[in-house]
């Protein structure tokens, strides 16, 4: 178990210190470009990133299926409670995360090519500050886990 629980920190690791990393350093240095190679750079940042940052998710929900097992008790309990919470919680990164990469990031990056008014950047701010404010409170969730499993 102690493996797993490693291999689930590490995977934590990935996640928040490239979220980070993405939103405090990288976003910030390609802002300073303009026009095509901004959009160029901002889209390469994210599709060298998607394959790393994916796989860590990855490897978290499937370690976290194994530890919620190994720490799951019958009857009602506060772990119970944050469980589900950290899972729901876990599930909107996942869907907040989508929607940005997927959904919203290509459709400003099309309204820029096309010269059109950019109306999806604030919608576009908003999943990623929601997914990055997510991104740092399931682990803290998973840090009460531990504690209340202890």
């Amino acid at each position: 178990m102690e493996a797993i629980v490693i291999v689930h920190l590490l995977a934590a690791c990935v996640w928040v210190g490239g979220s980070v990393a993405l939103v405090f350093a990288g976003v910030p240095a390609i802002r300073v470009l303009e026009g095509e190679p901004r959009g160029r750079a901002m889209k390469e940042l994210g599709l060298r990133w998607r394959p790393i940052g994916y796989s860590a998710l990855l490897v978290l929900g499937v370690t976290g299926v194994a530890l919620a097992a190994h720490d799951w008790s019958e009857g009602r309990s506060p772990f119970k409670t944050v469980l589900w919470i950290k899972v729901a919680l876990s599930v909107a990164l996942v869907v907040a995360s989508y929607l940005h990469n997927y959904v919203y990031g290509p459709r400003l990056q099309d309204e820029i090519r096309e010269g059109r008014p950019t109306r999806s950047r604030p919608t576009l701010v908003a999943v990623g500050w929601i997914s990055l404010a997510l991104t740092i409170t399931v682990p803290i969730l998973g840090a009460i886990l531990a504690d209340l499993a202890g």
